[in-house]
């Protein structure tokens, strides 16, 4: 006789055993449930409890439906601007399509003799101007400006038609002085 490997499997010829039939909805109507449907409750409760996890496969099932949300979901349109980026350097200065930049206008030239007054009574002017007096050294740029505005009062002065008596006066001092009779004080 062929040996045959022993199954667990419920066919229709065997008999169902009680431990295999599944447990009734306990009653509710004040009677104790038996000793039976305690172990088949128990049972299934375990069952349950033994398979808690995630089903195997999940991460990669998990992760196409994820996509799906996202895609579904709006995005909030308060975040992120629309602005475009230039990627390319050449294109950073260009004003975008519709848009005109603003040319820069100039200065009013104001009048020789407003300018001319304005830098005289410049009052950083005046302090670097008396610490040259004083012998003390200046930084380059204090240097440049005073050379600057030196130099623009200058120019004004010329149009202006204004000379400088600094320089003529002390001529002028000196030659009045070899004139002076000194017997016209006496």
């Amino acid at each position: 006789m062929a040996r045959k490997k022993k199954t667990r499997k419920i066919s229709d010829i065997m008999p169902i055993r009680k431990s295999d039939k599944k447990p009734e909805a306990p009653k509710l109507s004040g009677k104790k449930l038996t000793r039976y449907e305690l172990d088949a409750k128990a049972r299934e409760d375990k069952k349950k409890r033994k398979h808690k996890g995630l089903a195997s496969g999940s991460r990669h099932s998990n992760a196409e439906q994820n996509k799906h949300n996202q895609v579904v979901e709006q995005k909030d349109p308060r975040i992120g601007s629309r602005k475009k980026v230039p990627l390319i350097v050449e294109f950073v200065n260009k004003p975008e399509k519709g848009m005109t930049i603003p040319a820069v206008k100039e200065p009013k030239k104001l009048a020789p003799e407003v300018e001319l007054e304005r830098l005289e009574n410049n009052e950083i002017l005046n302090e670097l101007l008396d610490a040259l007096d004083e012998g003390k050294t200046i930084s380059k740029a204090d240097q440049q400006f005073v050379d600057e505005c030196l130099d623009r009062i200058a120019q004004l002065m010329e149009e202006l038609g204004i000379q400088d008596d600094e320089d003529e006066t002390e001529d002028d001092l000196y030659r009045t002085f070899e004139k002076i009779d000194i017997n016209q004080f006496r």
